[in-house]
């Protein structure tokens, strides 16, 4: 039921904003009581807009959280929580991963998977090349994460099929649209074949052009490297390789002929700081540095983080003014003022018990000393 109303909590559109319904759902003690939620609570959290409190509120009830069960069921899909076992690891760690994913499908259980972009408008040899890459990589237990989309996309997820590999399109619409409509056997195929469909749209979103550079990001957080098979210097690959390096995943590049366009951006990005691979065993080869990359890349915890943390952890007793204090800590960082007047207790009280909470490692303060975290 959790997953079901943190879905319905992302589809409203205006909404509260992705990171906001994760902490709102913590303070208001879940996704079902942040949907049902009147104005005057809301706006009590201190965590949203006022702006953004009255959009959702006017928009909410054109989402019906059973339409989105009903479809779901209809369909095979399941929703994925960011605090679920079986959320991809990866995507949790990126910059603003989706609060619920719809998988219909499989997703990878694996430390590695590769990402391969490129053109829609692409020429054979780009076609030639990502299927190549692909494959070899699939042959070797790699997923293989695309976008679903005609040209390099395509190409990608049949080279690995063929080598009877895994892979997964994550799409910029719901899951109940094949765009583009052409590849709707290959989607089949997919599923059929222990991959996966996945997308963070409800049903009924269409394939707009503005869900597309949002889509990349979820690629990108799937996967520890990035190939770029062809991209022209204007291509939305080169969005997807500027959106890998800015999350610290490694960018390979397949060179191409000097005299075409679509070698242009691959080229660029080589330049100034990808990886020119020719082979796949150039990738395999550097395959052991991506999870120490990635670890010198990740940002401090998240709120994400957070979720899954008190999830898996182990209970540690404490107090009913420490449960209250932790229950505020939830929200984001606080000062010793601010927690002395939303837990209602004396000053002495709540310094006292910050202290045995950050005994027990379940509190944190900064170097000044001022701002209070879970």
């Amino acid at each position: 039921m959790h997953n079901l109303y943190l879905a319905a909590l992302c589809a409203v559109v205006p909404g509260l904003g992705r990171k906001q319904i994760v902490k709102l759902t913590q303070r208001l003690g879940g996704a079902r009581a942040v949907f049902e939620a009147d104005a005057e609570a809301l706006r009590a959290t201190r965590l949203v807009r006022a702006a953004a409190v009255e959009n959702f509120i006017a928009n909410r009830s054109a989402v019906w959280p059973q339409k989105i069960a009903y479809f779901c069921q209809q369909e095979g899909v399941r929703l994925v929580a960011v605090s679920d076992e079986d959320y991809p690891s990866a995507l949790r760690q990126a910059s603003d991963p989706p609060p619920v994913l719809y998988v219909k499908g499989e997703l990878p259980r694996t430390d590695y998977c590769l990402a391969v972009v490129g053109s829609r408008d692409c020429t054979a040899y780009g076609e030639r090349a990502a299927s190549y890459f692909a494959g070899a990589l699939a042959r070797q237990g790699i997923p293989i994460i695309s976008g679903g989309a005609r040209g390099i996309d395509t190409a990608a997820h049949e080279g690995c099929l063929a080598a009877g590999g895994r892979t997964v399109a994550v799409m910029g619409c719901g899951l109940d649209m094949d765009y583009p409509p052409e590849n709707s056997a290959l989607f089949r195929r997919i599923v059929r074949q222990q991959g996966a469909l996945v997308t963070e749209y409800p049903p009924g979103v269409a394939p707009l052009p503005a869900n597309f550079p949002a889509r990349n990001r979820i690629i990108v957080g799937m996967s520890q490297g990035v190939l770029v098979a062809e991209a022209a210097r204007r291509s939305g690959a080169l969005i997807t390789a500027n959106i890998a390096a800015d999350e610290g995943r490694e960018v390979y590049c397949v060179p191409g002929n000097i005299f075409d366009h679509t070698s242009v951006g691959c080229h660029d990005l080589i330049r100034t700081g990808a990886k020119l691979v020719d082979t796949p065993q150039d990738i395999l080869e550097d395959k052991d540095g991506w999870e120490l990359h990635m670890r010198r890349h990740v940002s401090q915890p998240t709120i994400f983080d957070a979720v899954k943390l008190e999830k898996d952890a182990p209970a540690v007793p404490v107090t009913e003014l420490g449960g209250r204090l932790l229950q505020v800590l939830q929200g984001g960082a606080c000062t010793l003022e601010e927690l002395t007047e939303r837990s209602g207790a004396d000053f002495a009280a709540v310094s006292m018990e910050l202290l045995e909470l950050q005994a027990a490692g379940l509190a944190d303060v900064d170097q000044a000393q001022r701002y209070y975290r879970r």
